[in-house]
């Protein structure tokens, strides 16, 4: 084996299904080119699906597949780093502690990145929890979390600092601008601000605090239309509150959106509200928003306390509160200095997690784990 051979890192990555939505669908592929553009060797295999509805036996029967499957890339090949992508929930976990202790091998190093991360996990007394949790972190050479929050709750629960890396996803640039074109074809109001929710309906991301909010300005004569993409449970509980309210004419459902298409939605918005709660680490909608230049009102949560500051990025509000929200909404809309300065700053800031930057950062996390020199 060469010098240049003993010295190129090599990485499998677990990466989620085509066609899958969320973080890491969105995030992982501009990460994978950019390791392999600086020199790289990168082996992909699915680690999660897009179809999470399966019956018990069935899911069982996916993760032994997915745990021979990976197993077999580990024997056949030489990887510094086995890279899994994955969260800490107690979902992922019964899947992770089948298939991640079966990759260690003398040649490679695992690495766990956690896209969110539910505290409870890490404090609960549930014997049977308590004793997955430490056969699955025991057996990895490095944990990816994605804000300081996180990383403070990884170390109360006893994991070794060495272990722990604070990192950051990829966000693509978001060159579009605002185009007469877009709201003719989505049959949208161009005389009043609209206000953008793009996320998982669940109750912890907070759709129903954001309709009641709109609900509030309209009785303050404040005119705008709430503009909600993406779908779940409490589909129907939103549309139920609109109903409510009044609100039909001001508040626009689209169900999903491919992400490469949300783009437009982003340039094109006034303000993003965000006003979640959930256990996620490091809020793509959010940071999609600041690439985009978008205005955001959002909680002080993960990574949007790490890298956001009021008032030069966003507002804080907090959660379940639909009054404050409403506040919120008011001062940047009758703010004329506001805006423009919030969305100066947001684009900088996203320069932060371009491809390039973000990349570099994990090579050298990989060069940590895997104690080797990498050509890049």
């Amino acid at each position: 084996m060469s010098a240049s051979e003993r010295e190129r890192v090599r990485v499998l990555v677990g990466i989620p299904e085509k066609g899958s939505r969320g973080g890491p669908a969105a995030c992982e592929p501009p990460f994978i080119r950019e390791l392999r553009k600086i020199g790289v060797e990168v082996a992909e295999e699915t680690y999660a699906y897009a179809d999470t509805q399966l019956g018990f036996t069935n899911r069982v029967a996916r993760v032994l597949s997915t745990a021979r499957r990976f197993r077999e890339h580990v024997r056949r090949n030489t990887f510094d780093i086995v890279h899994i992508n994955s969260s800490f929930d107690t979902r992922a976990l019964l899947r992770d502690v089948v298939i991640v202790p079966r990759l260690r091998s003398a040649h490679s190093r695992i690495f766990l990145k956690f896209h969110g991360s539910d505290a409870r996990l890490l404090e609960t007394r549930n014997p049977a929890l308590s004793f997955l949790r430490h056969r699955l972190l025991g057996r990895v050479g490095g944990i990816g979390v994605l804000s300081s929050e996180e990383r403070a709750n990884f170390l109360r629960a006893g994991i070794p600092e060495r272990k722990l890396f604070q990192v950051k996803n990829v966000v693509e640039r978001n060159i579009h601008g605002r185009k007469e074109e877009f709201f003719r074809r989505w049959e949208l109001p161009d005389d009043r601000p609209l206000l953008l929710f793009i996320g998982r309906f669940i109750p912890t991301k907070g759709l129903l605090d954001v309709i009641r909010a709109c609900a509030l300005l309209r009785d303050r004569g404040q005119k705008c239309m709430l503009l909600c993409l993406g779908d779940g449970p409490v589909r129907s509980d939103a549309e139920a509150e609109v109903e409510r309210h009044g609100l039909q004419k001001s508040v626009k459902f689209f169900g999903y959106i491919p992400e490469q298409q949300t783009v437009e939605f982003y340039a094109s918005s006034t303000i993003l509200l965000f006003p979640t709660y959930h256990y996620e680490g490091f809020p793509m909608v959010i940071f999609n928003a600041a690439a985009a230049g978008l205005p955001i009102i959002t909680t002080r949560i993960r990574a949007a306390a790490d890298y956001l500051k009021e008032p030069d990025n966003c507002l804080w509000v907090e959660p379940k509160r639909p009054d404050m929200l409403a506040e919120r909404i008011i001062q940047v809309l009758e703010s004329p200095e506001l805006r423009p300065r919030m969305s100066s700053n947001n684009r900088q800031l996203a320069g932060q997690f371009s491809a390039e930057c973000v990349t570099r950062e994990y090579v050298e996390i990989y060069k940590q784990l895997a104690s080797v020199d990498v050509i890049v």
